[in-house]
């Protein structure tokens, strides 16, 4: 009898194939022989499985318990998906499907992100500024904070942005070496407090004074990715710095965890820590996977009643309620504008009143080569307007 459930749905295999485009194929779960085909792009068969049994009971569902090829492969094949490789048909070449595009109309044409052009809406001033780092993160906080210096001598505009925004994990460190706090979705609002004290002091070694008077020069707010890792338990934070005072005004961080991490993510229970009003503006502040949130397929995906849909439910009603006009979102790795086109397209469409909008980019894949060229992963990932691109190298 096969382990794998016939419960199984479309659904459950769009989601893990959607979980993939954010977070990559660990190396020993890459196919060599057999590839699931979606939207042109291709993908491993029994890993995609794993994901999709995680997806649809909780349990991500371990290789050795089931068999590629005829069973894997007849699954997908059953939910209509086409699966290639030796012995089977070769399909039809199609067009992709078209993306979904964003309610606001995009210009006819783009500069080229590596130009660092600016994007100038209101009196000059740049609404975001994004330091694009090619390559894994950082290995220290001094080295991010190298890359911050870089970042703000090749600034693109004479003009001081309202923000500037890094990716995920921009600062890492260690997770607290003894933790009594909560976990997963036992996680509390006061859990965040005792992170701060461990993510603050990465955060100074990072924006040291030499920094912070850089960045003053250039921008009002800086907001940087910090993440506290172990081999277990792990938290991911954004710290909101006002340069003109040289203060955090802000902690927040991941609150929507991917079905992977969530047994063990520290997440930040309290939504409104994402909303905040400075610089003249009404920020949304995300963290990595927190823009799902705002997802029609991830709402699809969840059960009406679960812990998934009130995390939702309670962040959709506080930014209803809040109405930003920008939001800025801290992935960690985006090789593909596919990962977050779909909820970019949502949030836009559902709150009217956001201008202005962008992904921190870090342009690597944990699991091999990009996917697309960073110009398209650039251009697909922010507002048509207001949004310029500095590009550094990870140190």
């Amino acid at each position: 009898m096969s382990a794998i459930p016939s419960s199984l749905t479309r659904a459950h295999v769009e989601a893990a194939v959607a979980r993939i485009d954010r977070e990559g194929v660990p190396p020993r779960r890459e196919s060599t022989k057999f590839q699931l085909v979606v939207d042109g792009r291709r993908y491993p068969p029994k890993y995609v499985i794993s994901l999709a049994v995680a997806d649809a009971t909780g349990r991500e569902l371990p290789p050795q318990e089931f068999s590629g090829g005829d069973e894997t492969n007849g699954v997908l094949q059953s939910l209509g998906f086409t699966v290639v490789g030796p012995g089977l048909p070769t399909p039809t070449p199609t067009r992709p499907k078209p993306p979904v595009a964003p309610s606001r109309p995009r210009p006819a044409a783009r500069p080229t992100p590596n130009t660092h052009t600016p994007r100038v809406e209101v009196d000059g001033v740049q609404p975001i500024v994004r330091v694009v780092v090619q390559g894994a993160p950082a290995s220290s906080p001094r080295a991010a904070g190298e890359m911050l210096s870089e970042a703000f001598e090749k600034w693109p505009s004479s003009a001081r942005a309202k923000f500037t925004i890094t990716p995920g994990g921009f600062v890492v460190g260690d997770f607290p070496a003894r933790w009594s706090g909560g976990l997963a979705w036992e996680s509390s609002a006061k859990d965040l407090d005792a992170l701060v004290r461990v993510a603050k002091p990465l955060v100074d070694a990072c924006v040291t004074k030499k920094v912070l008077a850089a960045a003053k020069a250039r921008t009002r707010v800086l907001t940087i990715g910090v993440d506290l890792m172990s081999d277990a338990e792990h938290a991911e934070l954004v710290a909101v710095i006002d340069c003109d005072s040289g203060e955090i005004v802000r902690w927040t961080g991941k609150s929507y965890p991917t079905g992977g991490q969530e047994a063990l993510l520290v997440q930040v229970a309290n939504v409104e820590s994402h909303l905040l009003e400075i610089a003249d503006e009404k920020a949304l502040v995300l963290g990595c996977h927190d823009l799902n949130m705002f997802s029609a397929r991830a709402r699809a995906n969840q059960s009406p009643n679960g812990v998934r849909r009130r995390r939702c439910d309670a962040m959709a009603k506080a930014t209803a309620r809040f109405k930003p006009t920008i939001v800025l979102q801290h992935p960690h790795s985006t090789d593909t504008p596919n990962i977050w086109r779909m909820p970019w397209s949502c949030l836009a469409r559902d709150y009217p009143t956001v201008r202005t909008y962008a992904s921190g980019i870090g342009y690597f894949r944990w699991s091999g080569k990009p996917r697309r060229p960073l110009r398209e992963v650039l251009d697909g990932t922010r507002s048509a307007t207001g949004v310029a691109d500095v590009v550094v190298k990870s140190r």
